[in-house]
């Protein structure tokens, strides 16, 4: 579907420019951002830029990378003023029943641009679909796939995301903390009724987890260096039905492979 059959009337108007925001090189996910709150994406739309200003108009047109060359709609913004370093902006009423629903599919040859104008977004795009929900979080696919960072994990848990809740609640596993900063892994277990789901609700929750180490980095480094540098994975999913004591012997076989005891979080 071409995208001037639903948005016809931006085409040619040069108050708007469209902004693909993608990845950042340190890993932050504008989808993120999109998913969890209108104010974490309206923080997407206010940086400037160092070299020269991104937005010479009065509006941006906004899309959150999904993956790869698809980007999902995230709303219209007015430009309400300009500072040195960033732009104040604000929600306006248009294409709003859109917003984590029509999907972007970029197939210009500029890759690397984030801004651009309207004209070259209708030629070189097209609207590969749109969901009958609004977007709440990434599908899930696989145990061997999952390598988050703290905000996906959140976005994740807090808006209780079915399939992933299915999958994680029905195992049992050993999973791994990675601070991308030091490197230092924290390699823990989950069993019992709400397996790897309820183990990982308690990290949303207060961010250590209570395991001793992480609250001491807790203590000095606060909530934002989780969110900055955590990564999840798991290691080895195991059957609900396995024991206890069986499961821990499997966390601790794994300490001892990655030497998460000698140079990491875990001190036990």
């Amino acid at each position: 579907m071409e995208l001037v059959t639903v948005m016809h009337d931006l085409c040619e108007n040069d108050k708007y420019r469209f902004h693909l925001a993608k990845t950042t090189t340190n890993g932050n996910r504008p989808i993120d951002a999109l998913t969890k709150s209108d104010g974490e994406w309206l923080r997407w739309q206010v940086y400037r830029g160092k070299a020269k200003e991104r937005f010479t108009v009065d509006y941006i047109v906004s899309f959150a990378q999904l993956s790869g060359n698809k980007f999902l709609f995230g709303g219209v913004f007015q430009i309400t003023s300009r500072k040195s370093d960033k732009y104040k902006v604000k929600y306006i009423e248009k294409y709003n029943d859109l917003i984590g629903r029509l999907i972007l599919e970029y197939t210009g040859n500029n890759t690397r641009a984030t801004v651009f104008r309207p004209s070259h977004i209708y030629e070189n795009s097209k609207i590969s679909g749109i969901y009958e929900y609004r977007f709440k979080g990434e599908p899930f696919v696989s145990f061997e796939e999952i390598n988050h960072n703290f905000s996906a994990i959140e976005i994740i848990i807090k808006n209780t995301l079915p399939d992933w809740k299915v999958a994680l609640s029905s195992v049992s596993g050993v999973y791994l903390l990675s601070d991308q900063k030091t490197g230092k892994h924290y390699v823990g277990s989950a069993y019992g009724s709400n397996g790897i789901w309820g183990r990982w609700c308690n990290y949303v929750n207060n961010y250590h987890g209570s395991n001793e180490e992480l609250v001491e980095l807790f203590n000095e480094k606060s909530e934002s260096y989780f969110r900055k540098y955590f990564m999840f994975s798991i290691l080895e999913v195991l059957s609900s039905s396995m024991p206890k004591d069986e499961v821990i012997k499997k966390e601790s076989l794994w300490k001892r492979k990655l030497l998460s005891k000698e140079y990491g979080y875990n001190c036990n």
